[in-house]
């Protein structure tokens, strides 16, 4: 009996994590195409101006986001201007505005539309290669 509860509550938390993931996927394929805001003022200017960026969204206890870490910064001494940290638990607005579910979350912007959003760790050659393809 103990083992059929265990695996009723496992298998509802798999279903739940898969929905949720299900859910970010759906709702970052519907952003691409649409304007990109512009609450994040650091970005604004560079958005507005429709030169490609990258708003990349954090917090500093996110373990993911520890990994990321490393390869934002890689990026950042390559292209100082193009990728902007945002701190998604101090800049919430901006994170409403993306509708950052989770993070790390990747916004990538050109012409000042969104090309496309991802959440999760994402490897250096797919966001240097959003970067320097025309």
């Amino acid at each position: 009996m103990k083992m059929k509860i265990v695996f009723i509550v496992l298998s509802a938390l798999v279903l739940l994590f898969v929905g949720l993931r299900l859910v970010m996927e759906f709702k970052t394929w519907r952003m691409k195409g649409k304007d990109a805001p512009t609450p994040h003022k650091a970005s604004q200017k560079r958005i507005r101006a429709g030169e490609k960026t990258v708003l990349y969204f954090y917090t500093p206890s996110c373990g993911a986001c520890k990994m990321q870490e490393p390869i934002i910064q890689s990026i950042r001494k390559r292209y100082p201007d193009a990728v902007f940290k945002i701190d998604a638990s101090h800049n919430r607005e901006a994170a409403a505005s993306y509708g950052v579910m989770g993070v790390p979350f990747m916004a990538f912007i050109n012409n000042g539309t969104i090309v496309k959003a991802k959440a999760g760790v994402q490897s250096e050659p797919v966001i240097e290669g959003f970067l320097t393809k025309s």
